[in-house]
């Protein structure tokens, strides 16, 4: 799972659906899930998610953290449509879950 192959903790990743409560989450941490969450999902991002984000980020980041966020989402909808298998190795990882649940930051 690419998570714990970038130092993701197992108790991390699943705590990615309440991002407030997991103390070693950073405020950009938890900043970026929202934005990868209002980017899927609503497809437009608001004046003070970008003000918020580009306070902590140049825009050459900005860039690299938007493209990397939708071309994931890219995939993952490619995923979906074709019902892709698992390899073994995701498969003992993730077990019979049919998906990943999006954190909600309403």
């Amino acid at each position: 799972m690419l998570g714990l192959s970038v130092g993701l903790t197992k108790k991390e990743m699943g705590m990615m659906g309440d991002p407030e409560n997991c103390p070693t989450f950073d405020e950009t941490d938890k900043l970026v899930l929202r934005y990868a969450e209002v980017l899927t999902r609503d497809v437009r991002v608001d004046d003070p998610l970008y003000a918020a984000l580009s306070s902590r980020f140049s825009n050459e980041e900005l860039v690299d953290l938007a493209t990397t966020i939708s071309l994931a989402s890219f995939i993952n909808r490619m995923h979906a449509t074709f019902r892709t298998d698992l390899d073994g190795p995701t498969q003992a990882a993730v077990g019979d879950a049919v998906a990943c649940t999006l954190p909600t930051f309403r």
